[in-house]
């Protein structure tokens, strides 16, 4: 991810960066960034206990951890990006509020297919 996420960084121009998707460089990268946590989180138990860990109502997560809705859509859902905020982001090594310092940490394993 961190290889895909520097590399639109460097093969657009700033102008087109800066309205990716109708959103500023950083939001759009920040928004991504939230997609990929999501989908590492495949499973719905995974998705429910590392969203309460995050500090979200246990009453409900239930709406974000077994909705069908693509991860796209998914990484703008209110509880979504309450728990995965962009202070939390900037903690993990993510993108800063300039949006060019793409340091994310994932957990993928060795043989992992991404």
């Amino acid at each position: 991810m961190r290889q895909r996420l520097a590399a639109r960084l460097e093969h657009f121009p700033e102008e087109e960066n800066a309205n990716w998707h109708g959103r500023s460089g950083a939001q759009a990268i920040r928004r991504r960034v939230r997609l990929y946590y999501w989908k590492q989180w495949k499973q719905p138990r995974t998705r429910r206990r590392n969203l309460i860990a995050l500090g979200i109502d246990p009453a409900e997560v239930h709406r974000a951890s077994r909705s069908r809705k693509g991860y796209w859509r998914m990484s703008q859902m209110s509880l979504v990006r309450q728990a995965l905020n962009n202070r939390w982001l900037e903690e993990q090594g993510g993108v800063g509020h300039e949006g060019r310092s793409v340091r994310i940490k994932l957990h993928y394993g060795p043989k992992a297919r991404v």
